[in-house]
């Protein structure tokens, strides 16, 4: 068991954003002491993991709650699909990073030299995070999914 200051330690969250996520019931500690501490187990962790993984793909903190809480969540299909994103998502900062390279250089048009496939990434990028919340998040049905989109 690892206290919360040992948690924001490893983690480099703060205690108070630990203490937030248990308020809202994102991240439950494994156990309160006599003196009411927080501790967490090894179960916790890999949550918190999940959770951490989940925003720096940009979801609310309700959404990541709601796929957590979803009876059908996989943690290895998640952490496939997180790869999925993160792989995108790496791509999509290249090209960016391409993009101010060439502008640096002198470059006058921040649009020569950027194909179409970029956009192309960003669409899937979005839609991959849309199926993650369909599959194990909020929404319910291909219609609200279609609604999205429209």
């Amino acid at each position: 068991m690892k206290s919360i200051s040992q948690v924001a330690r490893l983690t480099g969250i703060s205690i108070r954003t630990l203490q937030y996520y248990d308020e809202i019931g994102l991240l439950k500690p494994s156990e309160l002491t006599a003196s009411g501490y927080r501790l967490y187990n090894d179960e916790a962790l890999q949550t918190l993991q999940q959770i951490l993984f989940f925003k720096e793909l940009g979801f609310s903190l309700k959404e990541i709650k709601e796929i957590l809480e979803n009876p059908d969540f996989d943690r290895i299909a998640a952490f496939k699909k997180q790869k999925e994103l993160f792989l995108l998502k790496r791509n999509r900062i290249n090209r960016l990073i391409e993009l101010l390279e060439r502008l640096e250089q002198g470059e006058a048009c921040i649009w020569r030299g950027i194909e179409m496939n970029f956009f192309f990434q960003l669409l899937v990028f979005k839609l991959i995070r849309k199926i993650l919340l369909l599959h194990f998040g909020r929404y319910d049905t291909m219609q609200e999914m279609e609604y999205l989109f429209s």
